[in-house]
């Protein structure tokens, strides 16, 4: 399941890095697909969870920079990633894509390959913190919970 996932990630990132765009039927499909599937494995409320915080975070960037920032494709990936990596994933899920995204942002800018009002693609941003979270999300995650006094 996870390199289907993957797949699915390169692809849209693939997308949206040529189009700017986010085809949104297929993504809610796939996080439908996706909560059902962690449903099956008894992760339902962990996959409910990461839909809602992955996609509340994007949607309330979208809502405050009136869709200037992203659109609502970037929403619902967020969505989708959150049905697949669950809470508290898609938390480090979303701390590695700004930690990530912003080096590269800065560096793409900085260079000049992209100068003020271009707009960046953010699923390949998504895509990046996604591998980051599966690869250490457990430390990570570990990390936070160090860091805020719940263990």
């Amino acid at each position: 399941m996870t390199f289907v996932f993957l797949v699915y990630l390169f692809a849209l990132s693939a997308f949206d890095w040529r189009k700017k765009l986010l085809p949104i039927e297929p993504m809610q499909i796939a996080t439908l697909a996706m909560l059902f599937a962690q449903a099956f494995q008894g992760n339902a409320v962990s996959s409910f969870i990461g839909i809602l915080v992955g996609s509340g975070f994007i949607w309330l960037q979208v809502l405050m920079s009136r869709g200037k920032w992203m659109g609502r494709g970037d929403i619902w990936l967020a969505a989708s990633i959150g049905a697949f990596m669950g809470w508290p994933g898609i938390a480090v899920t979303l701390y590695l894509t700004y930690l990530v995204g912003g080096f590269i942002a800065v560096v793409l800018y900085a260079t000049g390959i992209y100068t003020r009002g271009m707009r960046i693609p953010f699923a390949p941003f998504l895509a990046l913190g996604t591998v980051g979270a599966l690869i250490w999300g457990t430390s990570i995650a570990h990390w936070f919970a160090l860091g805020i006094g719940l263990n």
